[in-house]
């Protein structure tokens, strides 16, 4: 039988292993919550604005330029700004890492910007490039389209207003079970309940969301 002291000293050297390796496991993850928003930041960082759209319009009687962007890192030189593929998370095999999009506001006469809203695509992976729009009242509106019926590689419609030389997001849901797939002016094409789309015949006509009126003819 082991002697009492040999069995304390077992215990001790036990006790400062487990010590040992809980200060370990404490330095390395607090090594990875560092090094995760440096290297983040830095990917972003590299990442490069590029312009999609711009608009001039009048704000409290101003003239007013409007201009729309997307920051992102890589590219595919089979497709242009705006890839398909492209996403909101990080690379996939178009190489484009989708790092958030901008709505910039800027004087017409100085050229120097007013307000600069930051925001990121509400879908994982984005599929055509985003369109920009805005209505008589002033609404500015963002959709990005799909040819595709499936939820994984759906479409998106984004709100927002100018309020005080400030760009602001709206909340805005298209209610129903909707997928987008065209765009026409003010009329974002619609299908419901996975149908396939055919366009906008004359004779079959179409669903569409117009966006002066907010409202689903």
């Amino acid at each position: 039988m082991k002697k009492l002291s040999e069995v304390k000293n077992i215990s001790k050297e036990e006790l400062a292993e487990k010590k040992r390796m809980r200060k370990g496991a404490i330095i390395f993850i607090l090594i990875v919550a560092v090094m995760f928003p440096v290297i983040w930041f830095g990917l972003d960082w590299l990442a490069t604005e590029y312009p999609l759209s711009q608009t001039t319009i009048t704000v409290n009687g101003k003239e007013r330029l409007l201009k729309f962007s997307e920051k992102k890192r890589g590219y595919n030189g089979s497709h242009s700004i705006g890839n398909r593929g492209s996403n909101s998370t990080g690379d996939y095999e178009s190489g484009v890492a989708h790092h958030g999009y901008f709505l910039e506001l800027v004087d017409s006469v100085t050229k120097t910007s007013i307000n600069k809203l930051k925001f990121s695509s509400p879908v994982h992976e984005i599929q055509e490039t985003p369109k920009m729009y805005v209505s008589a009242n002033g609404s500015i509106w963002i959709v990005s389209t799909s040819r595709s019926n499936r939820e994984e590689e759906s479409g998106f419609i984004l709100k927002f207003t100018i309020k005080n030389d400030v760009v602001v997001q709206e909340d805005y849901e298209l209610k129903g079970n909707y997928e987008i797939h065209d765009m026409e002016g003010n009329k974002v094409m619609l299908t419901k309940d996975n149908e396939f789309y055919q366009g906008c015949a004359p004779i079959i006509g179409c669903i569409y969301l117009d966006l002066e009126t907010e409202k689903i003819e």
